[in-house]
């Protein structure tokens, strides 16, 4: 580190000199401007050539993947770890020909993730690119719209489980796709967040802000796989049980502490995330309870209890993950 002394040169023009080793190793002239940006935590950040700067970056988001392998789960993988780390182009190469099945996987997972495209496609080759401006999607909307999603997804869930409809509960299925696509979303800006000051300043967060975000978001999600998870399960039980009257209760005692920690990291309230892991904890002894009373019904089948077993497990799970969003408010309250 070195220091400068500040100047005052007339009645208000503070000066500091720079250090000519990193002068001459940015290559600044005389007559040159140098862009400056106040920091929120009172730095002052100085580029000497932000479009330059700004070129640097997008070179940086192209990535090539060698995709010599058949098997398609290590595919999706590494697509989504390349995506998630900021590459907005994909460029997927293989040795041989690529198969048809090999290509119609490749065109699944680009319409599985929000803003790509194929943009290039030849025998031995694909490249996909992220047409979606991610800087211009806020990341607390992005969160909102995942809590709306899942939110309804487990209330449908519980819906479908009541009236014994295989059709909503289909439904519900069919939108963890839309919930995986902006959890996925939310972790690429992430990433950028955490490489391009720029860009962190853009989306108006502060790293240990979006921190906190793509936690809740990751909780987020898992909520939404319980949810189709329910949704399964449903499909599976046919009859009314004893049960089902309490089962909806302690579902919807669920759904208000999953509110609860929402509501507390939205609203920056210390107060209200440490009331919800409280009330989440009692409502745990509730469905363990609950758990012990599926175990001892009587003249119900064994799949029904087994279905049963895993529709508390989901809302238990639920709850868990509800109170890790809690819990992350109580953090984000520092943070802020």
């Amino acid at each position: 580190m070195e220091t400068r002394k500040v100047q005052i040169t007339g009645r208000s023009t503070y000066v500091i000199s720079l250090p000519k080793t990193w002068v001459n190793k940015v290559n600044i002239k005389n007559g040159d401007s140098i862009g400056m940006i106040p920091r929120s935590d009172g730095t002052l950040l100085i580029n000497p050539k932000l479009t330059e700067q700004g070129e640097k970056i997008a070179d940086q988001l192209t990535k090539k993947i060698n995709i010599d392998f058949q098997n398609t789960n290590e595919l999706l993988r590494e697509f989504i770890g390349v995506y998630l780390a900021g590459n907005n182009i994909i460029e997927m190469d293989y040795k041989k020909t690529i198969s048809k099945d090999m290509r119609q996987k490749i065109r699944d997972i680009s319409q599985n993730v929000m803003g790509i495209e194929i943009i290039d496609e030849s025998i031995n080759s694909i490249t996909v690119k992220d047409l979606l401006n991610v800087s211009d999607f806020s990341i607390v909307k992005g969160l909102k719209r995942m809590y709306i999603i899942t939110r309804a997804m487990h209330k449908d869930a519980l819906k479908a489980l009541n009236s014994r409809d295989k059709e909503l509960a289909e439904d519900v299925e069919s939108r963890d796709n839309d919930v995986d696509k902006l959890y996925w979303l939310i972790g690429k800006q992430f990433n950028l967040i955490l490489k391009d000051v720029f860009f962190a300043d853009k989306m108006g967060v502060k790293p240990q802000e979006a921190l906190s975000f793509l936690l809740t978001a990751r909780a987020i999600e898992r909520i939404a796989d319980h949810a189709t998870r329910l949704a399964k399960n449903a499909k599976t039980i046919s009859e009314k049980t004893p049960l089902d009257n309490k089962i909806f209760e302690i579902s919807n005692k669920t759904l208000e502490i999953f509110d609860g920690a929402i509501n507390a990291i939205y609203r920056n309230e210390l107060k209200n995330a440490h009331e919800i892991v409280e009330k989440s904890k009692k409502t745990h002894d509730e469905i363990e309870k609950l758990r012990q009373e599926i175990l001892g019904l009587k003249k119900i089948d064994i799949p029904t209890i087994v279905s049963l077993t895993y529709i508390v497990d989901s809302i238990d799970r639920t709850r868990g993950y509800a109170e890790d969003i809690a819990e992350i408010a109580v953090n984000h309250y520092f943070v802020k």
